[in-house]
């Protein structure tokens, strides 16, 4: 009767066991492979998730250029890729000759039109200092400062002070709704979660804190207990055969 009861459990336990284990032995393996796998580079966009690992939503989000770029907090997206951080908050981003610019009040980003960054001008360069708004004609971008209108003469770096006849025609954030927001949101949030780190707590057994944990210890009890039954059935099976 004992021994029949203590096959029961050992076959039960034998399979909570072995699902324990392949998902260890699965996850081990990612792991071991994880640049190959590039899952440093898999963002986790799960809201369950994100909140629950308390990932926060940005303060501020911005679209520009007809929602092609948008700014969450210092990070600037072209759709769903983040191209840098930029501690200054935004004023435009706009496309210029064969680049994309990012102005903020003291410094204007180039990119290239792959997105890839190509220089940074600031105030030790010649760019005027207290930028508030930017106009783009052409070839011909107009800032507006704090000491007058400032427009380039042959290239970014050498700028002249200009008495505008007109108006120029300021370049502002492009209106989006809710659901923009919320998707910019998402995105940002997923930039602080990789697929790395949850495949390595769910291996580790922390991803639910003290609960997986336990649950860890669990398995670890089921696997001594398999062990000492199963040699206690051999070594029954063993002594019966003589």
């Amino acid at each position: 009767m004992v021994i029949r009861h203590l096959r029961e459990l050992h076959r039960k336990l034998g399979i909570f066991s072995a699902l324990a284990l392949i998902f260890l032995a699965v996850s081990g393996i990612a792991l071991n492979h994880t640049e190959a796998f590039k899952l440093g580079h898999i963002n986790i966009t799960n809201q369950w998730l994100l909140q629950h690992y308390g990932v926060k939503d940005p303060i501020d989000v911005e679209y520009f250029s007809e929602k092609e770029f948008f700014v969450a907090d210092s990070l600037v997206f072209h759709n769903h890729d983040l191209l840098l951080e930029n501690q200054d908050p935004v004023i435009a981003i706009a496309k210029y000759s064969d680049f994309h610019i990012i102005l903020s009040s003291n410094k204007l980003t180039l990119l290239d039109e792959t997105y890839a960054l190509v220089d940074q001008i600031t105030s030790d360069d010649g760019l005027p200092s207290s930028i508030t708004a930017i106009s783009i004609n052409n070839d011909k971008v107009i800032l507006n400062t704090s000491q007058g209108y400032f427009q380039n003469e042959e290239h970014l770096f050498t700028w002249q002070n200009i008495e505008a006849i007109t108006e120029p025609l300021w370049l502002a954030p492009t209106d989006v709704n809710i659901d923009d927001i919320n998707n910019a949101k998402t995105i940002y949030k997923s930039q602080f979660l990789s697929l790395e780190r949850i495949i390595l707590d769910a291996h580790s057994g922390r991803i639910f804190g003290d609960y997986m944990v336990l649950f860890m210890d669990l398995i670890a009890i089921a696997i001594i207990i398999l062990s000492l039954s199963g040699l206690y059935i051999w070594v029954r099976y063993a002594r019966a055969k003589r």
